[in-house]
């Protein structure tokens, strides 16, 4: 299997993608790894183990510019057939360009992929890694499909191509696969779009879970973007510190709003007790949550003013699959993974309700336990990534039966 990314295994983020590239490996998967971007950096240990199977090159250089005019020349009109589709079909000039740009590339790694012997290729996001599949399979006539996930769906790269050429598409919640049946004219293509959560490690067993003996302590790891709503965490701690409750706040993550974000903090009293930990890699993030330093975890998530939402966090699956209780918004995709009870969830915005769940898991022991232990079951049920990497072989072979 060829997967498409952005920068995985490399970079910070993606760390989804790598849990599910090794769970096909677990299960005798032979992956080739094609990121987009070419990154030397190595965030996070886990993802050491896909390194020999990851093939890292630059968006342009001397041999993909010659393999580029080698197809150019040889097939003239497939050349012709691929621009009229990624560049004069799309939407806008933004996105015209942005899928050029990868064209030289995605021609160069065809040559890779034919000498690999790779059956499928799949690719995360439906923006250009999913447009380098398209090509590379119109290069190839190997199959592919892609994972749309949430801003990409938005974007609306050339998805009616996408569909009409992939084996699949899958939707990681159901919202995002409405989304993609209105972008998709053609009614008799959605039955190739299908919902297939990501998932997480499902480990041992968890004990009942129970409040910390020392401060309690609130953890929210997310980017530093508007749609993760870090305000209105920051506003809830400083209500509760006014009634006197005690706790500590941790804050992991990066982004352009980082100096932001400290601004506002700054400005807050210090018993809200707000500390900014940096972007952790994900290995020592789980690691908090499996040593019981973590008694809550946070997203008080946002629909910005531009439509931008969350799919289904898997910061909030994480966090689960440990019995620890979360609390988000009623948001995007979120509501498919807490509406049952198996988290809470406040409006988006509301601070005071945010202020007093969190209130609520810290006075009530009974209501956290049972909290933590619904989240556990909803992750071993719906979002065990040992069962979705099982069904993810199958389509690569099959598609959609």
């Amino acid at each position: 299997i060829a997967y498409i990314t952005v920068k995985a295994p490399f970079g910070t983020q993606e760390t989804f993608i790598l849990t599910e590239m090794l769970a096909l490996k677990d299960r005798g998967a032979d992956i080739l790894i094609l990121p987009r971007d070419k990154s030397g950096e190595l965030f996070h240990k886990e993802a050491a183990p896909l390194l020999k199977d990851t093939l890292s090159t630059p968006w342009f250089d001397v041999n993909i510019a010659k393999n580029f005019i080698s197809f150019i020349c040889r097939k003239p009109v497939s050349f012709i057939k691929i621009v009229y589709d990624i560049a004069f079909k799309a939407r806008n000039i933004r996105i015209a360009l942005k899928n050029l740009i990868v064209f030289p590339k995605a021609v160069s790694l065809s040559e890779d992929i034919k000498k690999a012997s790779i059956s499928h290729i799949h690719a995360h996001w439906a923006s250009t890694p999913s447009t380098m599949a398209y090509i590379i399979s119109k290069v190839t006539d190997i199959p592919w499909s892609f994972t749309a996930h949430r801003g990409d769906i938005a974007e609306n790269n050339i998805i009616n191509k996408k569909c009409a050429s992939a084996l699949f598409v899958r939707a990681i919640d159901e919202e995002g696969r409405k989304d993609l049946t209105e972008i998709v004219e053609d009614s008799a293509l959605h039955g190739k779009i299908l919902t297939l959560h990501m998932g997480v490690e499902v480990t041992g067993n968890v004990k009942t879970p129970v409040i910390s003996q020392k401060v309690f302590t609130i953890l929210c790891p997310a980017n530093f973007v508007p749609k993760k709503g870090h305000r209105y965490l920051f506003e809830s701690c400083k209500i509760l510190s006014d009634r006197g409750v005690k706790f500590e706040c941790l804050i992991s993550g990066d982004g352009l709003l980082e100096d932001e974000l400290k601004g506002m903090v700054e400005g807050l009293p210090s018993g809200c007790n707000i500390k900014f930990l940096g972007r952790l890699p994900h290995e020592q993030l789980l690691g908090l949550y499996a040593e019981g330093r973590v008694d809550v975890v946070v997203l008080p998530s946002i629909v910005t003013g531009d439509g931008v939402r969350e799919g289904i966090p898997v910061a909030l699956m994480e966090a689960m699959s440990y019995g620890i209780p979360v609390i988000s918004t009623r948001t995007g995709g979120i509501p498919e993974l807490l509406g049952d009870g198996s988290g809470i969830m406040v409006e988006e915005k509301d601070t005071e309700s945010l202020a007093g769940a969190i209130e609520k898991l810290i006075n009530d022991p009974e209501y956290y336990a049972l909290t933590g232990m619904r989240g556990r079951k909803k992750i071993e049920r719906d979002f065990n990534l040992s069962l979705i990497s099982k069904r993810l072989l199958e389509l690569f072979s099959t598609g959609i039966q």
